[in-house]
């Protein structure tokens, strides 16, 4: 260790104890609950502040490293290669970067600006040309992005995703001593979490394109779900003058965001807690949830799986895709079990005894009681009958559509089978995860949501509920300066891989060096 970096570090420590030596005597003589607490409150500030203060000056050594230097810039100037984009030289600038106890740091490095292809001039407005924006390489190679270090990143985004709002999530940031504005802590968020949704989009396009590869899926029995909860979207109304304060007028419609749930269950039917389940989520389409389904399950080695249950509610257009999403992963039919919500069916029965309006509580009950146990036994054709009986009258075409719902689904609700074979028969899991995900953060009165910040929001949640958040947040600064270190192939859903990519860059940039001092 460099004696100027441990000199620098004492001196924090040293500061740190003549801090406390002055207010000893004052936290010593606490005697009541109040003392006590801002005591407390005192030695967390103060730590937090020696902290940032070691933090700050390990992060300045490192910046300053000249062989970091060179090989950063060197692996930033590869880029061009893959994507096409060109940088120079920009000079040296000064950068304030904030650290993990809300106080900042300035650094000296490098900046590599775009090579403009037109040598048109830019015009007064500040829009990036063909040549893309400028970039720092050592300040990505370290994860340092939109100005803050890589932990302050992901404590903001997983305060304000966890909290049921921005204000909520900012006062307990404030708390720690984190002091953001409205506007920094969301365009932190938002910028965060909608480049992390565009990584993932390309990381499914490269994983749906790569031949399967073994994952912890191998030799499991892997239950699938998929269902969708409800948000209000705002789109910009079509006509209309702005409001007298210059706010564009909006529509606020409801949509539709759809969530999928991956886990593992044992021979006994019970969830394995080795294996984290996933979520994820989208406000697209049908298509793009079985999208991000293959991807994922592709990426976990579900080809190999010893069997692959699908549990969901009877919405057709999940039960049209199943076979198919199989037949992508390369999933032998025999291994596939289609299962329909036995708590759906059950509301369903419900539903047609309430469509005989002539009926008595006792006949009504009666004939439920009949239907549940013809259900329960895996009597599907049999229940289908007892149902058809009752399509007669004003009340045949609304019963016909219930019947119809249990004759397509018969297979899906072979419910005896499926408790012997320790198959759920339930999508708890999913349901509960909608809740979790959208309905506690996300559903609200007056909340109403962009749809780039829905699909971000939706990401930073369904990662956080499955207790996966860190890896999101890592896969996601590596994914960012693929230039400098490769994430895992398996995407944010594996930690990330361990061997660096940029080891031949390093030595060029070294025998570069060399031949410079030569």
């Amino acid at each position: 260790m460099p004696n100027d970096l441990l000199e620098q570090v004492t001196a924090k420590i040293a500061a740190l104890q003549a801090h406390v030596e002055t207010l000893l005597p004052g936290w010593r003589g606490a005697r009541d609950p109040e003392a006590v607490r801002a005591m407390e409150l005192d030695v967390a500030a103060a730590a937090r502040e020696m902290a940032d203060g070691i933090a700050g000056a390990v992060l300045r050594a490192i910046a300053a490293d000249p062989v970091l230097q060179a090989e950063a810039s060197l692996a930033a100037r590869s880029e061009v290669s893959a994507t096409g984009r060109s940088r120079r030289h920009g000079g040296v600038r000064s950068v304030e970067v904030t650290l993990l106890g809300g106080s900042s740091v300035s650094l000296d490095v490098e900046y590599q600006q775009p090579n403009y292809r037109s040598k048109k001039r830019r015009t007064k407005k500040k829009t990036r040309g063909k040549g893309g924006a400028g970039l720092f390489p050592v300040l990505a190679a370290l994860g340092i992005w939109f100005g803050v270090t890589p932990a302050l990143a992901g404590e903001v985004c997983r305060q304000i995703a966890d909290s049921d709002s921005v204000r909520a999530g900012r006062a307990a940031l404030e708390r720690r001593g984190i002091l953001l504005s409205q506007r920094k802590a969301l365009a932190l968020l938002n910028s965060f979490s909608c480049r992390a949704v565009d990584q993932r989009r390309r990381w499914m396009d490269i994983i749906r394109q790569c031949p399967a590869r073994v994952g912890p899926l191998r030799g499991k029995r892997v239950v699938v779900a998929t269902d969708g909860g409800r948000i209000r979207q705002r789109v910009p109304a079509k006509a209309g003058r702005r409001r007298a304060n210059g706010h564009q007028r909006y529509d606020a419609p409801w949509v539709e965001p759809k969530l999928l749930v991956i886990y593992v269950i044992d021979d006994e039917g019970k969830m394995l807690q080795e294996f984290r389940p996933v979520y994820d989520g989208t406000q697209q389409d049908c298509n793009a949830i079985f999208d991000m389904l293959e991807a994922y399950l592709k990426a976990l080695g579900a080809h190999e799986a010893r069997q692959l249950i699908f549990v969901a509610d009877g919405a057709k257009w999940i039960w049209e895709r199943t076979a198919a999403l199989a037949v992508n992963l390369g999933v032998a039919s025999e291994k596939v079990v289609e299962v329909v919500d036995k708590g759906h069916a059950v509301g369903t029965l419900y539903k047609i005894a309430e469509a005989r309006k002539g009926w008595s509580t006792v006949e009504s009950a009666e004939w439920i009681k009949k239907a549940r146990r013809l259900l329960r036994g895996g009597s599907s054709s049999a229940l289908v009958a007892h149902i058809h009986g009752l399509a007669v009258g004003r009340n045949a075409k609304d019963i016909s559509s219930h019947e119809d719902y249990f004759a397509r689904n018969e297979k899906r609700m072979q419910y005896r089978t499926f408790v012997k074979s320790h198959i759920p028969t339930g999508s708890g899991a999913v349901e509960s995860a909608v809740r979790r995900v959208i309905n506690m953060r996300m559903k609200s009165n007056a909340m109403f949501w962009r749809e780039v910040n829905a699909e971000g929001m939706l990401l930073l949640r369904a990662y956080l509920k499955a207790e996966r958040f860190d890896d999101l947040i890592n896969w996601s600064l590596l994914a960012a300066a693929p230039w400098w270190r490769l994430p895992s192939p398996a995407g944010p859903v594996a930690e990330p891989a361990t061997t660096a990519t940029h080891t031949s860059m390093a030595s060029a940039a070294a025998d570069s060096m060399k031949r410079r001092a030569a």
